[in-house]
């Protein structure tokens, strides 16, 4: 995709000579002439009224009117300033208390008399030193026009919401010996946006228009590119271009220009950038001359354009066979000797470009026994850190048949944050990434109720990963009433394996509904074809429920002990039970408040979910489908979907929205003493990192929501400061959801979460109600 780049944009207007200059008009006299709405009740006894605008005082201000009534764009304030001055200019200072509803698009009018506006003077976009923090200032300059009125018309805001608040509103007039106003008007001039292109492209058209019909000419300002009337040629070079619009003045009006800016780009020098696990600081350890996969991936900006060809692998100058598989390529290679080894990656771009990555590895066969620290003192804390989340990069053994036994050490305590440890049991999870750059699930965790505990798990399945330079992250549903400090050791005992390869891939991730009558059965099929060479294949998963309550049936999913089944080529093939016993603890927990002792579906308090592991080494050499099915006697009569939910009879509240759902991490794992054949291929969808946010905040209980990147089937909850989900919304994309208005004017006075989640993303924030 072609992105617009914009150096800067401005209206312009007569320059001041040496002896003019702006001064501040005095806003003693100044009164409110009009304005189309103000909030005289919502932003309490000092805020809202259009007054505050002009009041001078930056911690009031004019808010246009919101409660109970939404007051669509545009919104327009006009000033009387009490006399005649030769105005020039305007500043407008956001609220005082939040960054939200700084007015944005706008446009000016004077007059004479209060009445005739007309003509246009100036129009735009605001521009702020920050748009995300308070208190902030945007201004702009005119030519100097006799005026005793203003008005101010507001068409958008950066909270793409409906609403504008404004703190104070400045005005400066043209001052000097000789410097006045000439009885000249202004030439509004719009210079449209010019997107990024490329050396090669042909020449096009620049657009702009005018509120006036002076003809609009063009002039290369710098940059590789010249202009013939409105046609812009490129020269073929790259760089940044920079073009000036303009119409000349006349006894009628001001000179007016406007600039724009743009990316030219040379395809042909853009460079491939590798990416390999591959690490220096650890030899490759194998007690005899295996064979070891050398794996890496490539990306290319300009993307939609460019692309990625090929990629080989030398060792010692030695081109190796190489495949492609899920996104990325690798090579199987086998040491000729043990001692030092030079690899080179190189990768092909479509523009023919290349790059190489190089590696000094040994290889050894001594072989010890290891503990590697990967999380050190990673930190979890929404309420202090903002974050539900921790992420690092770090580096361990590379092998093959050196190891019979990767053990997981996982240590919770408490931080030196407000709250220290969480009173309540979190959903949390610890993810890696694996060459396709997928996040794989290695620990579901749910933390204990307040106190520090330590747990181990055998993560000996993942070996494949556990390799080299690996990226983790770390994820934990804490909403600030405390949080967590976290280290995680791993631990390789060495040992000759029962087998030297092994790789593991994703059949379901993700969360999922039970009982929901609309899809009982959502979890969809998946087809598991293990690769060649495979000689044990087996199906790890970890599910835990969640949800319960009075407004679902049956205290599910956490507390109704389901069974679950497995089918392979719809024959039922394996059985879940989702009951775990969680006194005593399954991982020593001891010492928590709360009701870590009850028993619950799949996890504990306090305790790493254990995996579920089904053998599907019969079921190798054929391609199968593979079905995860729900218990079928299960519905949920409380839920909104469901037509025979009656709100105070079958359930308390039908909308109560905390709906029993299941987290599912599900993985194929495949094992050989011989090199493993490529995976099955599938395209892996890159996850963007989604930011949230809720205008106005604080709110007096009705605001917006905006996610900034696209999702699709996504679920809305609000949760109290206890991590109680208190409403649920579901919604079928990222538009849907922006445009939708929340009202929970039920909620009392004070701090809330929002969560929006699906199967693979998720975004959080905070909020206050007031």
């Amino acid at each position: 995709m072609k992105h617009t780049f914009t150096l800067f944009l401005s209206f312009l207007f007569v320059a001041l000579s040496a002896q003019c200059e702006s001064l501040d008009i005095d806003r003693t006299g100044w009164s409110v002439h009009s304005f189309d709405t103000e909030e005289t009740n919502g932003e309490g006894p000092n805020n809202g009224h259009a007054i505050h605008a002009i009041d001078n005082n930056n911690n009031t201000f004019w808010h246009t009117r919101w409660q109970n009534y939404t007051a669509e764009f545009p919104h327009f304030i006009s000033i009387d300033m009490g006399a005649v001055y030769p105005i020039n200019g305007i500043s407008i200072r956001s609220r005082h208390d939040n960054p939200y509803n700084k007015a944005k698009g706008y446009e000016l009018y004077l007059s004479l008399d209060g009445e005739t506006w007309e003509p246009l003077q100036a129009a735009g976009d605001l521009i702020y030193p920050n748009p995300n923090d308070t208190g902030q200032t945007a201004s702009f300059e005119f030519g100097a026009v006799n005026a005793q009125y203003f008005k101010l018309v507001f068409n958008t805001n950066y909270s793409n919401d409906n609403h504008v608040a404004i703190s104070e509103i400045k005005a400066t007039q043209i001052s000097g010996d000789g410097c006045s106003a000439i009885g000249q008007n202004n030439q509004v001039l719009v210079f449209n946006e010019i997107e990024q292109h490329y050396t090669t492209d042909n020449d096009f058209e620049l657009s702009a228009s005018s509120n006036t019909s002076t003809p609009i000419q063009y002039e290369v300002v710098s940059g590789p590119a010249t202009v013939s009337g409105s046609t812009l040629s490129l020269t073929g070079e790259g760089g940044v271009v920079e073009v000036r619009a303009y119409q000349e003045a006349s006894t009628h009006y001001y000179l007016s220009e406007a600039f724009r800016s743009f990316d030219v780009v040379d395809l042909s020098t853009i460079q491939p950038e590798i990416i390999t696990r591959i690490t220096s600081a650890y030899p490759i350890e194998m007690p005899s001359l295996y064979a070891y996969k050398l794996i890496a991936s490539s990306v290319i900006a300009e993307d939609e354009v460019l692309s990625i060809s090929n990629m080989e692998f030398y060792v010692n100058g030695e081109l190796l066979e190489t495949e492609e598989g899920n996104n990325s390529y690798f090579a199987w290679w086998t040491p000729s000797e043990y001692g030092t080894h030079n690899i080179e990656i190189k990768s092909y771009a479509s523009n023919g470009m290349t790059q190489s990555l190089f590696k000094t590895v040994e290889v050894t066969n001594t072989i010890n026994t290891r503990e590697v620290t990967t999380l050190q003192n990673a930190v979890i804390d929404f309420g202090s850190i903002g974050s539900q989340w921790y992420y690092g990069t770090y580096e361990m053994p590379q092998f093959v048949g050196a190891y019979d036994q990767i053990l997981a050490e996982f240590n919770v305590t408490c931080p030196n944050v407000p709250g220290g440890c969480d009173d309540w049991d979190r959903l949390g999870y610890l993810q890696i990434k694996n060459p396709d750059g997928e996040w794989v699930e290695l620990i579901r965790y749910i933390t204990p109720y307040g106190v520090a505990c330590d747990h181990e798990l055998d993560v000996t399945d993942f070996a494949s990963l556990l390799q080299g330079e690996v990226e983790f992250r770390m994820y934990i549903e804490t909403w600030g009433t405390g949080g967590w400090e976290l280290e995680l050791k791993l631990h390789y005992y060495q040992g000759t394996p029962e087998y030297r390869y092994s790789e593991i891939e994703e059949v379901w991730h993700g969360t999922y509904n039970f009982g929901d009558l609309a899809d009982l059965q959502p979890v969809p099929q998946a087809t598991i074809d293990a690769p060649l060479s495979t000689e044990e294949a087996s199906f790890r998963v970890v599910t835990t429920g969640h949800g319960w309550g009075a407004n679902n049936t049956g205290n599910a999913a956490e507390f109704y002990y389901a069974n679950h089944h497995f089918n392979v080529n719809g024959s039922n093939t394996f059985e879940q039970s989702m009951r775990v016993t969680c006194n005593p603890n399954p991982d020593g927990c001891t010492g928590q408040m709360g009701t870590w002792y009850h028993a619950r579906a799949g996890w504990c308090p306090g305790a790493i979910a254990k995996p579920y592991i089904y053998d599907l080494t019969p079921h190798i050499g054929e391609s199968f489908a593979f079905d995860y099915e729900f218990e079928l006697d299960y519905i949920d009569y409380c839920h909104p979907n469901n037509p025979e939910c009656v709100s105070g009879v079958t359930c308390a509240n039908c909308n109560d929205g905390y709906n029993p759902h299941y987290r599912i991490g599900a993985y194929a794992v495949y094992k050989s003493n011989n090199p493993l054949g490529v995976l099955s291929t599938k395209e892996v969808q890159p996850v963007i990192d989604n930011k949230l946010s809720v205008l106005p905040n604080p709110t007096n209980g009705i605001f917006k929501v905006y996610l900034e990147n696209e999702m699709q089937k996504l679920n809305l909850q609000i949760y109290d400061t206890n991590g109680a989900a208190i409403k649920r919304y579901t919604f079928n994309n990222a538009a849907e959801l922006n445009s939708y208005t929340f009202n929970v004017e039920d909620l009392i006075s004070g701090v809330y979460f929002i969560k929006v989640y699906n199967e693979k993303q998720m975004a959080a924030t905070k909020f206050i109600i007031k």
